[in-house]
């Protein structure tokens, strides 16, 4: 069974595109949504805890059915389930674009609660001239020229007539103030945050390669190595000194050109950083996995009483 799709032949699930069936049925999930959720407020605490439980387990237990469960190989459009297995198996693989576009609507509303949350802390603080207001009354007036500009250059864009503004010969005011708000400022102060971040981080390397010990030491060495290997000039001039001192027998010669210090920063990633990396990865998805199986199963507790 597909849901939600416009194909042939249609089920409850779907409706044909821009129909009155397909605008009722949306609105009625409305309405069940909001019903759904003023429940939810007011349901006791304690029954409130089991509903989630059971949405959170149903929801990941979906997932691990999607992954887990055998999928249909070659599946053409008229392909029909032979048996309980393959039903499932074709319900399973049809519900996960549902499933995947109510993961994306659940993301809207988190954005809407979001902005909802940043104006009010932010116009009560301005409404109250609470300390440092000037700052929110900027984030607020900022998020709002920058929600104008953007959504009208957008809205342009959807227009087929409109494929002129690939030209910015053609821009229009919406298109230049979304052009300087975005492209002109955010992303050049994204840039600058992040350039003055590097500092830090220079600033944490130094302490961290001062040759205080003998593990320190190796690091320091190591990193050095690293750097010069990718400066072009000191990597030209060693790598000539290397091939005049380099001897003519083929063993001796092999053994003096690993000298490079391109070979020797290539040995170090290849037999030394990677492997550590993957083991970090390794490390880093085994936790992963263990923090899934206690938010599957609601027994993660850390920011509420579960």
């Amino acid at each position: 069974m597909n849901f939600l799709l416009d194909i042939d032949p249609k089920t409850f699930w779907n409706a044909p595109n821009g129909s009155f069936e397909l605008y009722a049925k949306i609105f009625i999930a409305l309405i069940l949504a909001v019903a759904a959720t003023v429940g939810m407020l007011y349901a006791p605490p304690q029954l409130r805890k089991w509903i989630i439980r059971l949405v959170t387990f149903g929801s990941g237990l979906f997932y691990v059915m999607f992954w887990l469960f055998p999928a249909p190989i070659d599946r053409q459009p008229t392909s029909a389930p032979r048996n309980a297995v393959e039903t499932f198996s074709f319900w399973v693989s049809d519900s996960q674009l549902v499933v995947a576009s109510l993961t994306n609507v659940i993301s809207g509303f988190l954005i809407g609660l979001g902005i909802y949350s940043l104006l009010r802390v932010h116009l009560g603080r301005i409404a109250k001239q609470q300390r440092d207001w000037a700052f929110s009354a900027v984030l607020v007036g900022s998020m709002v020229v920058m929600v104008f500009f953007g959504f009208g250059d957008w809205i342009q864009h959807q227009d087929p007539k409109n494929f002129i503004l690939a030209d910015q010969k053609n821009w229009g005011l919406i298109n230049y103030g979304r052009d300087l708000l975005f492209d002109g400022l955010l992303q050049n102060m994204d840039a600058g945050m992040f350039s003055i971040v590097a500092f830090y981080i220079l600033s944490a390397a130094y302490r961290a390669f001062r040759a205080r010990s003998v593990e320190a030491t190796i690091l320091l060495l190591t990193a050095l190595l690293v750097i010069l290997s990718l400066m072009g000039v000191v990597e030209f001039l060693w790598s000539g000194f290397i091939d005049k001192i380099s001897p003519t027998n083929f063993g001796m010669h092999a053994f003096v050109q690993s000298f490079k210090l391109s070979a020797m920063s290539g040995w170090l990633r290849s037999n030394v950083q990677t492997p550590a990396i993957r083991g970090i990865d390794f490390g880093v998805g085994i936790g992963l996995l263990a923090m899934g199986l206690r938010l599957w199963l609601s027994l993660e507790k850390t920011g509420g009483e579960g």
